[in-house]
């Protein structure tokens, strides 16, 4: 018990004014520095689930929650969305959706201010980001003029400069090419292997593959099917789209 970092504990969902149960009595534990691959048709829940832990549900999106979740020892009911921010940090689909400036060096500064941060600390970790990720030719540029991958590095490096135990990423993928799609793996490497927490939820599964410690797959707010990474890494093509699943061709 100690060493889950998150704890869903039979937790049912609906959003307000809808009679659509989106999670249904779902329990799922994560450990600390796990990599979990959420997975499974729309609907079936996985975005709730990223909502669950980083407190948007029930702060932002209102409905009816019973059940509990705890997340890095909190309890997210009474959790304010600002004091899970240097704890949890979320790539989106749609980078825009999460950006508060206008400008990359702006974007990329603007958690570490938010949380309060030293004006040295601030500096120590945008620099650190971006000579980890060798993204020195996107500063000084407005967010508007980047393409989708590049906004997509931009929001990741916001994420690493919070510093966060627990990273969250909802279908971030999703407007990505393939060589976008594959900088985006190599965060994902660059986190596992400073020992994030990284739970991810994707339709595209090509290059997440052999990332995954863990794989669930959704259905109807449920855990459908659950599998180690090994496991889920050796399935065929065949195997997956039987599972209703996209093969793992990097064209799928």
């Amino acid at each position: 018990m100690m060493n889950n970092i998150i704890e869903i504990e039979n937790v049912s969902y609906r959003y307000k004014g809808s009679d659509n149960v989106l999670l249904n009595d779902f329990s799922l534990s994560v450990k600390r520095g796990e990599v979990l691959l959420l997975c499974g048709l729309s609907g079936s829940g996985k975005t709730t689930v990223i909502r669950l832990i980083n407190g948007l549900i029930p702060h932002y999106y209102q409905g009816e929650l019973d059940g509990n979740v705890r997340v890095a020892d909190r309890v997210i009911k009474d959790t304010e969305l600002y004091e899970l921010a240097g704890t949890v940090g979320t790539v989106f689909q749609n980078p825009r959706s999460q950006f508060f400036s206008v400008d990359t060096d702006g974007e990329i500064v603007f958690g570490p201010e938010n949380i309060g941060l030293a004006p040295d600390e601030i500096i120590k970790r945008k620099q650190a980001v971006i000579k980890e990720m060798n993204i020195a030719e996107l500063l000084g540029k407005s967010l508007f003029d980047l393409s989708g991958g590049e906004k997509q590095k931009i929001a990741c490096a916001s994420v690493s400069a919070l510093m966060p135990d627990i990273i969250l990423l909802d279908e971030p993928s999703a407007n990505l090419d393939y060589k976008a799609t594959d900088d985006l793996r190599k965060s994902v490497i660059r986190w596992k292997k400073q020992g994030k927490t990284i739970i991810i939820s994707e339709h595209r599964l090509w290059y997440l593959k052999d990332l995954a410690d863990r794989v669930i797959l959704m259905r109807e707010g449920k855990i459908g099917h659950e599998w180690s990474g090994k496991q889920f890494s050796a399935f065929s093509d065949e195997k997956l789209r039987s599972l209703m699943l996209r093969a793992c061709s990097v064209s799928s």
